[in-house]
Parts: C-alpha cells; structure tokens; sequence
C-alpha cells in the first residue's frame, strides 16, 4: 500500500476550495468536490466520512494537476473528459460544447410528444455535437429512429462513441453537413420531431462569456452571426419540409430571444401551436412548433 502524504481529504478540499475560489472559479465548493471525488475515486458522502484519509504521492501529484488547469479555467468536464445529461456519462472534448442542464428540456418535451404517437418515431437532430440530445432521446424514447448531423467530423467521432457507450448505437445515425444538407432528400416529410440546440450566440457577445466558454468551448458552435439568429432561422424556414404534417419543432434559443424567434416562426406560415417554453429559471429557452397540416 503506497505511503500517505501527511495530507487527508479534509484538508485537501479546503485547500482546493481556497485556490478556485481565489482563482475567481464559479461555484468552487462545488469544484473542489468533484475534483476531489474524481482523484480519489470518491462518492461526495465519502469525502466527508473519510476526511482523515491520507492523500498518495500520486494522488496529491495528480491533484496539483487538475486544480492548476481549472485555475486556468479550463473546464473540469474537458480535464476529466466526461459530462452528465439526463443521467448519461457522456464523453467530451474541445471539439463539443459541454451538454447545459437547460438542454435536457428538449428532451424532456419531446420524450412527452413521443407519448401522443404510434408506431415508429423518426427524429432528426441537428448540431449534435456530443450526440447528447440525439442519445437521450434514444434511450428514452423506445422504438425511435435518430437522425442526428453535425458538420464536424471530431464531433461526430464524439457522439458516435457516445451512442455506442449509451447502447444506442443501432437506433442514432449520424451524417456529417451544414443542417439539413447532411440529409437525403428521401427524408423529406418523414420525420415526426426535430430537435436542436443550434449556434445561437450573438457574434459580439463571444468575448463577454465566461473564460470556461469562450477559451474552451469550440466558437463555430457558439455564435450564430451578428444577432445570434442566422442557424435559427436557417432551422425555422426548412424543418417544415422534413416533418411530417403534425410533426413538431423543438429548438433551443438564447436569452431574450424568444420574440424574435417566435415572430420567425408566425412569418413562416408553416406552423401552428406554436409556443416558448422556459426552463428551470424562468428564462424563455425553447421553441416548440407544430408543421401545419
């Protein structure tokens, strides 16, 4: 058994903590325990039950190494190289953004949509990125058919991986283009729901983001060009196409978005029931709009 530093758990955390929060690193309670529960293989509880155990050479070097990336706030799902959604360990890298809490809310509605159909239920999604809405919906949604596009190829590589981590691998097929571009024209009016998280950050506001997002995250999906709306309305004028009559556009949007985004949707005259749904803080996120018959 490898010799103890002289360092246990207990005062380890407290270190941690002091450096992030020192650092400026949001929620840095929070950070220090799960840096502490991944370094010594931890559940949150154990930390606190075992705060006298001795820290290992290895472990105390290892733990040097962490903290000194996320003081450079480098994000800690890219230093461990996972994230959870909806219940998933995910896989993620730099070249996917890190699934948001507030993402799962597409899944949420379109697990709910799923409840009003029979038979097969096609989907398609669109910048999927770490495949996480496309691997949840999946998962919970039995019998569906993906669909899920991206036009990065690393990304691709992630979700795919995730898919097979999630046992899905069989019902999310991935394509590689520029939205809807990455789908044969065979796909048009089959689709029931299309969900997406699209680029929908205002170019100009890139640089006010946190430095976890806007020096971490890959910036091609963050912005969605000068008034954050250029992939939204790409999404609004052509899903109508791919869904079948009835089917249903879920996609989420930005803050203070939800006018424009509504408003694009009326123009349209595709749609119909269409309606903002907020999420857990009460911020306008997501619009959901049925093809019209």
């Amino acid at each position: 058994m490898e010799k103890g530093t002289g360092t246990t758990a207990g005062e380890a955390l407290r270190s941690v903590f002091t450096e992030l929060s020192g650092a400026g690193v949001p929620e840095a309670r929070t950070e220090a325990e799960f840096i502490l529960m991944h370094v010594l293989g931890a559940k949150r509880h154990e930390l606190f039950l075992d705060a006298m155990r001795e820290l290992t050479a290895d472990e105390e070097k290892g733990l040097e190494e962490i903290v000194r990336r996320r003081i450079a706030r480098e994000p800690s799902q890219f230093i461990f190289g996972e994230a959870w959604f909806r219940g998933l360990e995910l896989k993620v890298t730099k070249d996917v953004l890190i699934p948001r809490p507030e993402t799962e809310l597409l899944v949420d509605e379109a697990v709910k949509v799923a409840g009003q159909l029979k038979g097969e239920i096609r989907l398609i999604d669109l910048c999927t990125g770490s495949g996480c809405i496309a691997v949840a919906a999946a998962k919970e949604i039995p019998g569906s058919l993906v669909y899920a596009a991206d036009i990065s190829a690393a990304a691709l590589e992630v979700a795919r991986e995730n898919a097979n981590r999630a046992g899905v691998a069989d019902r999310v097929k991935f394509f590689q283009g520029d939205l809807f571009g990455a789908f044969s024209s065979e796909l048009r009016g089959q689709v029931n729901m299309i969900l997406s998280n699209p680029p929908y950050i205002a170019a100009a506001k890139i640089k006010t983001l946190e430095p976890e997002v806007k020096d971490f995250e890959p910036l091609w999906a963050l912005s969605g060009g000068p008034d954050g709306l250029d992939f939204i309305k790409k999404i609004i004028n052509e899903a109508w196409g791919f869904l079948v009559p009835g089917g249903v556009l879920l996609m989420e949007m930005g803050y203070g978005q939800a006018n424009a985004v509504k408003g694009l949707a009326e123009s349209s005259g595709a749609y119909e029931n269409i309606e903002i749904i907020k999420d857990y803080w009460k911020i306008e996120r997501i619009l959901k709009a049925g093809r019209k018959a």
